[in-house]
C-alpha cells in the first residue's frame, strides 16, 4: 500500500514537472513560435489579415498547445470589396505538445469561435473566398511550421452565402459543428457532424428552410487536382424527418451537380415547413400520418446562366391529413406527384403534376388530377370531384369570410387552359371548363353580413366561363328567394380580382325584409331574428348600411309577395331591376301598399358611398291619407299627423334625394315636385282650426270635410312650398278657404289663410260671373309645431289695399254717380283703364330651380 502511494506521488510530481517544463518552454519559445505561425499564414494567404492580439496558450486547447488569435478580420479577394470574408472573436490553431520537443510544429486542429463568415459572388460571378496562394497545397517536410489539419471545430459561427448573379442568399448558424480531416497531397477526406440552424435559404424573394434546426452527419471526399467533391450517403435531420444526400459537386469552373435526394420518416408538415410562406400559406399548420415520401435527382451545371435538371417524385400511400385545431381528418389519401423543370431547365419548361389523388372526408369520397405547366406562363389541367359535408370541409380548410356552415354539396369541375389568357380576357380566352355543383340544405353565416343564409338548394352548371342556375332557393334571415337564370363571367369573378359578374335572372320571393337586409350590425343567432319595433327608428344596434359591389351587374325580373321596411308594408311588388357600374335603375316597379297602388321608375347612383343619389318618378292612386302618413312616419313632423287626416290620394311626382351610406337623408340637397289630388278628404281635430272659432262652431271645425283638393307641392332648400289652393269644405261659414305658405324641415311654419266673411254672397257673385271675391278674413299661422300662433294677417291686408287703391283725383258728385256710376267728374279725363293685375302678396309660387353644384368627384344630374 505504501509502495502504491509512492508511485502515485512520483507520477503526480512528474506530471507537474512536465507541465511546468512545458509552460517554461512555451514561455521561452513563444515569440519564435508566433513568428513561425505568422510566416506560414502569410505563405498560404494572399489577402490582408488583421489581428487584434496573438497569444501562445497551453490552456485554451488543452492538452494541445494553441496559437490564439483574437479579433481577427480576413479580407476577401474581390477588388474594392469592403465586406470582410471572415470576422472572428477568437481563432485557435492547435498543435501537439510533443512538437515542442521535436521543434517542428504542425497545426493539427482549428477552432473558430464567435465568428461570421460571408461567402460572396459578385454580379460577374467572381468569388470573394479565393484567398489561398497557388503553392499552398504542398507542405514540405523540412518546414518547421506547417498546416496539417486533422480537425475543425465551429462554435457559434454564422455563415452567409450571397450570390448576386443568381439572386441567392443562404444563412446558416453553426452551433457546434465538428469535422475530422484526413489530408493527402491529392485528397481531403472530411467527416463532419454536429448541430446547426438554417435561418433561411433565399432564392429570389422566396425563403426556404426558414428557422430550421439541423443535425448534420456527412462524409465528403475532396479531389484537389480534379476540383470535385464527392458526397458519400449523408443525412440531414430536420425534426423527425431525415433527408439523404449523395453524389458529386464539381467546382473547377461552373458548379456541376450530380446529386440524389430522398426523404425518410417524412410527413406533410416536414415537407411544407421547408417551403416559403408564400407557398406554404395555411398548409403549414396541417399534420399527417402514414407513408409520405419523396426522392429525386439534381444534375447539371449551376451558374448565373444555367440551372441543373431537377426531377422529383413525391406522394403518399394510405395517409391521413388533419389540422390539430379543427378535429377533421382526410383519410385514406393516395397521391402520386412529380416535378420536372424540363430539358431547358427553366421555369417555362417546368411541370408539376398530381395524379390519382383520392381520399375520404368523414366517409365521403373526393379526388382528382392536376397538371401545372410553364411556371412563367402557366397552363392548368384540373379535374376535381368531391362529395362534401360543407361543415366538415370548412372545418378542415377554413375560409376566413365564413363563420359557420352546414349542408351537403356535390362538386364536379374540369378546367383546361392558359391562366394568363384567362386573366386577361376570361370570357374570350380559349379555356375549356365545365362542371356541376349541387347544393342541398346549405346554410352559411358570413363574418361581414349580419343575416344567415339558410336552406339553400339548387343546381349550378358551368360551361366555359358562365354558370346556368336552376331552381336556386333559400333564405336570408326572414327573407326568402328563388332564382333561375345565368351568371355570366362567373368563373372569372370567382378566381380573379376586379372581374365583373353579370346576373341575368328571374327572381321570386314571398317576403323581403329590408330591415334585416340593410342592417349594418353583425347580429348573432338570436338578435338577427329581431327587427326594430313597429314605428320606431332603428337605433345603434340596427343601423342601416347601403353598399353596392363595384364588380356586380344585374338584369333581374322580380316578383315579390310582401316587402317590409320600417312601417312600410308592400304587396305584389313586380318589375325589372338593372345594375351597372354601381347604378341601380328600374324602368318600372309597381307595388300595392297602404291600401292603394303605386308605380315607380328611377335610379340609385351608389358610385360615391357617402353620397347616394336617388332619382325617382312615381305615381300612386287611391292611397288612404292616414295610412300614407303612418307608413312614412308623418314625414318627420308632428304638425299634421295620420290621426288628423282622412281621404284618398292620387298623386305623381319627381324627386332627387340624397343619402349617406347609413341611409341618413341629406336634406339640404333634396328637391321634389309633387302633383296631388285628395278626394273625400277630412281634417280632424287639427289644433290650428280650433282657434278659428270666430268663423264657425268648434264642433264644425273639429271635422273639416272637403270633396276634392288639388295642388302642386315643391321641396327645395329644406323647405316645402305650397302654392295657393282652394279648400271647399262642409263648414257653411267657411265653405271656401284659400291656403298658401311654406313649411321648413326645421318645423318652421308660415301659412296664410283667406276665409270669405259672407260665403252666401260670394257664391251668388261667383254665379253671376263678375269674379268678385267679396270681403275675406285674412289669417296667418306662424311658428313651429309646438309653439305656433294664429293671428290677423295685417301685413297681407295692407299689401292688398296698396294693390287695389284707385288713383288720386277730384271726387265725382253724388248726382253724377247716381246717373253714371262709372263716370268721372273730370270732363277732360280719359276713360279709366283698369289697373294692371298685381300678384297677390304672400302667394307662394314654384321656387326657381337651383343650379346643380356638384362637389369634387361628385356625380348628379338634374
Amino acid at each position: 500500500m505504501i509502495r502504491l502511494k509512492k508511485i502515485f506521488l512520483y507520477s503526480l510530481l512528474g506530471g507537474i514537472l512536465l507541465l511546468l517544463g512545458g509552460i517554461l518552454g512555451i514561455w521561452l519559445g513563444e515569440e519564435r513560435i508566433i513568428a513561425l505561425f505568422v510566416r506560414e499564414a502569410n505563405r498560404h494567404l494572399r489577402t490582408p489579415v488583421q489581428v487584434g492580439k496573438i497569444d501562445l496558450s497551453l490552456i485554451d486547447q488543452f492538452p494541445r498547445v494553441s496559437v490564439t488569435l483574437q479579433n481577427v478580420v480576413v479580407g476577401g479577394s474581390l477588388p474594392q470589396d469592403t465586406v470582410a470574408l471572415a470576422r472572428a472573436r477568437r481563432l485557435y490553431c492547435a498543435f501537439d505538445a510533443w512538437d515542442l520537443v521535436a521543434g517542428r510544429y504542425r497545426i493539427r486542429a482549428v477552432t473558430l469561435d464567435s465568428a461570421t463568415v460571408q461567402v460572396r459572388y459578385d454580379a460577374q460571378s467572381q468569388p470573394n473566398w479565393d484567398v489561398f496562394r497557388a503553392d499552398s497545397t504542398g507542405t514540405p517536410d523540412d518546414q518547421p511550421f506547417a498546416f496539417d489539419l486533422e480537425k475543425i471545430n465551429l462554435r457559434r459561427v454564422l455563415v452567409v452565402y450571397n450570390d448576386a448573379a443568381r439572386h441567392q442568399r443562404h444563412t446558416v448558424r453553426a452551433h457546434d459543428l465538428r469535422a475530422a480531416l484526413s489530408v493527402t497531397e491529392t485528397l481531403i477526406d472530411i467527416k463532419a457532424e454536429g448541430s446547426a440552424r438554417i435561418e433561411a435559404v433565399a432564392l429570389g424573394e422566396d425563403k426556404y428552410f426558414r428557422e430550421k434546426e439541423l443535425i448534420i452527419k456527412t462524409l465528403l471526399a475532396i479531389d484537389r487536382p480534379g476540383r470535385r467533391i464527392t458526397i458519400e450517403p449523408s443525412d440531414l435531420r430536420i425534426g423527425p424527418a431525415t433527408y439523404g444526400v449523395a453524389g458529386t459537386v464539381g467546382y473547377g469552373g461552373e458548379t456541376v451537380l450530380d446529386l440524389r435526394l430522398d426523404g425518410r420518416q417524412t410527413d406533410v408538415q416536414s415537407l411544407v415547413a421547408l417551403l416559403p410562406p408564400r407557398l406554404a400559406g395555411n398548409l403549414s399548420a396541417y399534420r399527417s400520418r402514414g407513408d409520405v415520401y419523396f426522392r429525386g435527382t439534381v444534375r447539371g451545371a449551376m451558374s448565373a446562366y444555367s440551372n441543373p435538371r431537377v426531377v422529383m417524385q413525391f406522394g403518399c400511400r394510405d395517409a391521413s391529413f388533419y389540422h390539430p385545431e379543427y378535429r377533421e381528418t382526410v383519410e385514406h389519401v393516395y397521391l402520386t406527384g412529380t416535378f420536372d423543370n424540363g430539358t431547358q431547365r427553366l421555369l417555362r419548361t417546368s411541370t408539376l403534376a398530381l395524379s390519382q389523388v383520392r381520399g375520404t372526408l368523414h366517409g365521403r369520397a373526393l379526388g382528382g388530377n392536376l397538371r401545372y405547366h410553364n411556371f412563367d406562363d402557366p397552363s392548368v389541367q384540373l379535374d376535381l370531384r368531391a362529395d362534401l359535408d360543407v361543415a366538415r370541409a370548412l372545418r378542415f380548410y377554413p375560409v376566413a369570410a365564413v363563420r359557420a356552415a352546414s349542408g351537403d354539396a356535390r362538386l364536379s369541375l374540369r378546367f383546361n387552359g392558359n391562366l394568363r389568357a384567362f386573366r386577361a380576357q376570361p370570357a374570350a380566352a380559349a379555356v375549356q371548363s365545365s362542371g356541376d355543383l349541387t347544393l342541398r340544405g346549405v346554410s352559411l353565416r358570413l363574418r361581414n353580413f349580419g343575416q344567415p343564409f339558410t336552406g339553400m338548394s339548387g343546381n349550378f352548371i358551368l360551361r366555359r366561363n358562365d354558370v346556368a342556375v336552376s331552381d336556386f332557393k333559400g333564405r336570408i334571415g326572414r327573407s326568402d328567394f328563388q332564382l333561375n337564370g345565368l351568371f355570366k363571367n362567373a368563373l372569372g369573378w370567382l378566381l380573379l380580382p376586379r372581374q365583373q359578374l353579370l346576373v341575368e335572372a328571374d327572381v321570386t320571393s314571398r317576403l323581403l325584409d329590408f330591415d334585416q337586409l340593410l342592417s349594418a350590425q353583425l347580429a348573432d343567432a338570436t338578435s338577427s331574428q329581431k327587427s326594430p319595433p313597429m314605428g320606431k327608428k332603428p337605433g345603434r344596434q340596427s343601423e342601416y348600411e347601403f353598399h353596392v359591389a363595384p364588380n356586380l351587374a344585374l338584369n333581374v325580373q322580380a316578383k315579390v309577395g310582401r316587402v317590409r321596411f320600417r312601417r312600410f308594408r308592400g304587396r305584389d311588388l313586380s318589375g325589372a331591376l338593372r345594375l351597372r357600374d354601381q347604378v341601380i335603375s328600374s324602368p318600372m316597379l309597381s307595388v300595392a301598399a297602404a291600401g292603394g297602388q303605386a308605380s315607380i321608375r328611377g335610379s340609385i347612383d351608389a358610385r360615391q358611398p357617402d353620397l347616394l343619389k336617388v332619382h325617382t318618378t312615381m305615381a300612386c292612386s287611391q292611397l288612404p291619407l292616414d295610412s300614407l302618413f303612418y307608413v312614412f312616419e308623418d314625414f318627420g313632423q308632428k304638425f299634421i299627423t295620420a290621426r288628423h287626416l282622412r281621404g284618398r290620394l292620387t298623386a305623381s311626382g319627381e324627386s332627387d334625394l340624397y343619402f349617406d351610406r347609413r341611409l341618413t337623408p341629406l336634406t339640404d340637397r333634396m328637391e321634389a315636385e309633387i302633383r296631388a289630388t285628395v278626394r273625400d278628404g277630412q281634417l280632424n281635430n287639427f289644433e290650428p282650426l280650433q282657434k278659428l272659432s270666430m268663423i264657425a262652431r268648434r264642433e264644425q271645425l273639429r271635422q273639416l270635410r272637403f270633396a276634392e283638393l288639388t295642388n302642386n307641392f315643391y321641396i327645395q332648400s329644406r323647405t316645402v312650398y305650397m302654392p295657393e289652393m282652394e279648400i271647399r269644405s262642409n263648414v257653411r261659414t267657411a265653405s271656401i278657404i284659400r291656403v298658401t305658405g311654406t313649411h321648413t324641415f326645421d318645423q318652421q311654419m308660415d301659412y296664410h289663410l283667406s276665409i270669405p266673411v259672407l260665403p252666401g254672397l260670394l257664391h251668388r257673385a261667383s254665379v253671376g260671373g263678375s269674379g268678385t271675391t267679396g270681403p275675406n278674413l285674412l289669417l296667418a299661422i306662424q311658428g313651429d309645431e309646438n309653439d305656433f300662433r294664429v293671428s290677423y294677417d295685417r301685413a297681407r291686408v295692407q299689401a292688398n289695399r296698396a294693390a287695389t287703391m284707385p288713383p288720386a283725383g277730384p271726387r265725382p258728385s253724388l248726382g253724377d254717380l247716381l246717373k253714371n256710376p262709372d263716370a268721372s267728374t273730370d270732363p277732360d279725363a280719359s276713360p279709366a283703364t283698369p289697373p294692371a293685375e298685381t300678384r297677390r302678396p304672400f302667394e307662394t309660387k314654384k321656387p326657381a330651380k337651383k343650379p346643380a353644384q356638384p362637389q369634387t368627384g361628385e356625380y348628379f344630374d338634374f
